[in-house]
């Protein structure tokens, strides 16, 4: 007697079920584990000593700053978005709520990038490309995870970050 035929997608399904779980009982169980992908970071305004440099040293925290965190796939697609707002210490954390980014489809270090959007402080409003706020600042991991009931918090880190003042009196050499 001849074994019925099965449906393409049926063997697919079938081939992707058993190999998850019988022959890479591993990935199965990564898999299973809940984790949330989370972003730190610092946004600061840097004064117009340091307009120009890398410099921080004599900046100021920055309150209400937005920030924006895209993921690409890896044909360069956007994969997952997110708008953040900095605290009244210039401190954002984002959590980017998804299972699937590390372990899974692509690394969120290799992955995603923040960016600078808008600062509400009009005395400090124009993005620099200080540690890449401009272009897009990558994430390092920080060897950190949040144990929670329902699931761990895997903590990435961008920055420190930094706009600059829209105008700043030109540098006067004593002569």
């Amino acid at each position: 007697m001849m074994p019925a035929k099965l449906p393409w997608s049926l063997l697919a399904v079938m081939a992707l079920l058993m190999g998850s779980t019988g022959v890479f009982p591993a990935a199965a169980g990564e898999a299973g584990r809940n984790v949330i992908v989370a972003v730190e970071g610092l946004v600061s305004c840097q004064d117009c000593a340091s307009v120009g440099t890398w410099e921080l040293a004599g900046s100021r925290r920055l309150p209400a700053a937005r920030v924006g965190i895209t993921c690409k796939d890896h044909r360069g697609r956007v994969v997952l978005y997110r708008a953040a707002t900095t605290d009244d210490n210039g401190y954002v954390f984002a959590e980017l709520y998804t299972t699937t980014m590390r372990g899974g489809y692509f690394d969120p270090a290799e992955s995603c990038a923040v960016r600078l959007l808008v600062s509400l402080d009009d005395r400090c409003s124009s993005v620099t490309d200080v540690n890449g706020g401009d272009r897009g600042a990558a994430l390092r991991y920080q060897n950190t995870t949040i144990p929670g009931q329902y699931a761990d918090i895997d903590v990435y880190a961008a920055g420190p970050l930094a706009f600059r003042p829209a105008y700043c009196p030109p540098k006067t050499t004593p002569s």
